[in-house]
């Protein structure tokens, strides 16, 4: 049975000037050592230095799944020369026709690529025994997911086919859409999977309990303001279990 392990837990908070795109990424050990997805530029030291503290660097990844090309979830590619590139083929097709106006695919994803082994799926297709691609279009052209099979059950990789629990309440992904039918079929085909948990792309993990989705665990996020005097203000945004009514 695969086991994995958070590397970057995925984050819905934006800003009026742009999205700071902290995307999930997970590191899966099973017939070979797995990263799904790679973040980007401006997560690049964070990503490193938490590989480094799994005891991983990055030319031990034997394979990286890229759940879809947006620049967010692919940027830092490059670190992983020795690795295969698992891509959806409709993905891979998309990324080298991409024009000016796809904000969300740099079209350097495509030079990147050229560089590097590639080997692309087709539809739902096994990439180990305890590890499946789910072909899940809409959010991209060729995005996949990826259920992987655990000793406590299944575990649902959504990335941005679900990349929030608000977009499993409205059965279509958050900010972007290449087809918004397709979108929902693919949250729906993705609920039917049924996983013992779900670890979207942009928000915590949640299971269903009793029909209702919850929250798993907690997060946090720490904002840095580097002020002219010699110091740093920190804020901590966080989530906690509520306090329960006081008696008195």
């Amino acid at each position: 049975m695969a086991r994995f392990n958070i590397v970057m837990q995925g984050s819905n908070i934006r800003t009026d000037q742009g999205s700071i795109g902290l995307s999930t990424v997970a590191l899966i050990d099973s017939h070979a050592r797995i990263l799904l997805d790679t973040g980007h530029f401006g997560t690049r030291r964070y990503l490193l230095n938490s590989l480094k503290k799994l005891g991983i660097s990055p030319s031990d990844i034997d394979i990286v799944i890229v759940s879809h090309a947006h620049w967010d979830h692919s940027l830092n590619l490059d670190l992983f020369q020795k690795a295969t590139i698992v891509i959806n083929a409709k993905e891979f097709d998309f990324i080298h026709r991409v024009d000016e106006n796809n904000w969300a695919t740099p079209r350097i994803i495509a030079s990147l690529l050229d560089s590097m082994k590639i080997r692309k799926t087709v539809g739902d297709q096994d990439i180990f025994d305890d590890v499946r691609v789910i072909e899940t279009p809409g959010h991209s052209v060729g995005h996949q997911a990826v259920l992987i099979k655990t000793d406590e059950g299944p575990v649902l990789f959504t990335q941005d086919a679900i990349p929030t629990l608000r977009s499993y309440h409205r059965g279509i992904p958050d900010y972007v859409t290449t087809n918004e039918q397709e979108a929902r079929r693919s949250v729906v085909k993705l609920k039917e999977v049924n996983p013992s948990i779900y670890y979207p792309g942009h928000d915590r993990p949640f299971r269903i309990s009793d029909g209702t989705p919850r929250y798993v665990g907690h997060s946090s996020l720490g904002v840095i303001i580097r002020r002219e005097t010699e110091e740093n203000l920190r804020i901590v945004m966080g989530t906690e279990d509520p306090e329960k009514p006081e008696m008195i």
